[in-house]
């Protein structure tokens, strides 16, 4: 019997991710040593407590079976106050879901909040899942370019009026992924109004939160007033916090863009497995020192990765949060997924393709700071000799 995939499916590429996985495999049983720059998952890990909370709990045989569909009180009580504590923002119960992961709520926000066939406003460059989840919605894409000359933010004011009017909602992501770029009040502010203009809704996605460097303090949407009122923000504790395999995270905003996040999570999954959230209680409650920690090792990694291009001559930006230089490849090349192949080939470094992200990424590689700095010294050296014999 012939089994196709759906045309949905179909429509998309396949995840970059998994390629280069792929391609990591076949340069390893080359006998390659691979040092993986393109790694968006953090080495760092979360909290002694954290961990400890986990141990505990999950020795627990009782805490095996399935948790309500409205996840924890604990857990939806220690988000309210740090937001508070965090953010200075005030939020109820009615304005939180919690999710087994950004990634998928995220990806069942297109189900959730929009219409086969209805239009929605995606950056580029931007997270792939972004793009695929909306086309195996069935939804219609407008790509909306991240300018460098304004900081990798886009300007609202090029949207047509037409896109405008159709769009059910825009998706946006600071710090950023891929860009490393960090923003700022006054751009929320005016996407907040943007938003109330154009009745638009703002899903901010807010992975790196806390991972924000120089004068770019963490923010949050919800923090300009108004903005409960057309944005629900997602986040994740995968990045600052470490618990990327611990698979907790929750969105929160417009009450009625939550409840139908919420709805639609009880088809998707069967509750969130209780050690994980317990841990988050302990994470949100207990765990800025751990966080501040991470931030400032992310910090040392960025000035010594910004010392070592400077060393070889690559022309870069700092970052001003996330965990990502976003690079230019030297000499004007374009085929960035030719220059990662041969650059892993020869050397063993994997670096993440720019196009990986959208159109606007070509001719762009994404070094991630996801790895100690002895590593991230050696696989420049190898990157340099490869750059100079090439």
């Amino acid at each position: 019997m012939d089994i196709s995939p759906s045309r949905r499916l179909a429509s998309v590429k396949p995840y970059i991710f998994s390629e280069m996985a792929l391609w990591r495999r076949e340069a390893a049983a080359k006998g390659l040593e691979i040092v993986d720059l393109g790694r968006g998952g953090p080495d760092l890990g979360p909290a002694a407590e954290v961990v400890e909370e986990l141990a505990v709990t999950a020795a627990d045989p009782a805490k095996y079976s399935y948790t309500p569909y409205t996840g924890s009180p604990e857990l939806i009580r220690a988000i309210r106050d740090w937001y508070s504590r965090r953010f200075g923002v005030e939020i109820s119960d009615d304005e939180i879901v919690l999710l087994p992961g950004s990634k998928g709520g995220l990806s069942r926000a297109n189900l959730a909040l929009a219409d086969p066939g209805d239009l929605v406003i995606l950056p580029d460059p931007a997270f792939p899942s972004y793009l695929s989840s909306a086309l195996v919605a069935g939804l219609e894409v407008h790509r909306l370019e991240l300018k460098p000359e304004l900081g990798w933010h886009p300007d609202l004011s090029e949207i047509p009026d037409g896109v405008a009017e159709r769009a059910r909602f825009i998706i946006l992501n600071y710090p950023n992924n891929p860009t490393g770029a960090a923003t700022t009040p006054k751009f929320l502010a005016g996407l907040v109004d943007w938003a109330r203009r154009t009745k638009t809704l703002v899903i901010f996605d807010n992975a790196y939160q806390f991972i924000a460097f120089d004068d770019h303090g963490p923010l949050s949407i919800l923090s300009i007033p108004g903005a409960v009122e057309v944005a629900v923000e997602f986040h994740t504790l995968s990045k600052a916090y470490g618990m990327a395999g611990v698979r907790i995270a929750f969105a929160a905003g417009h009450p009625r863009a939550v409840a139908a996040l919420r709805k639609i999570e009880v088809f998707y999954q069967a509750g969130i497995f209780a050690p994980s959230l317990a841990a988050a209680v302990v994470a949100l409650n207990d765990g800025d020192p751990a966080v501040d920690e991470a931030v400032a090792v992310y910090a040392d990694r960025r000035e010594k990765v910004s010392a070592l291009l400077d060393g070889m001559g690559w022309r870069h930006e700092k970052p001003g949060g996330a965990t990502y230089f976003w690079l230019k490849i030297p000499g004007g090349e374009m085929d960035d997924v030719g220059f990662c192949r041969k650059l892993l080939d020869k050397t063993g470094v994997i670096l993440t393709p720019g196009s990986a992200f959208g159109e606007a990424g070509r001719g762009r590689v994404r070094l991630s700071l996801t790895q100690p700095k002895p590593l991230l010294e050696h696989a420049l050296a190898l990157v340099e000799k490869y750059l100079r014999e090439r």
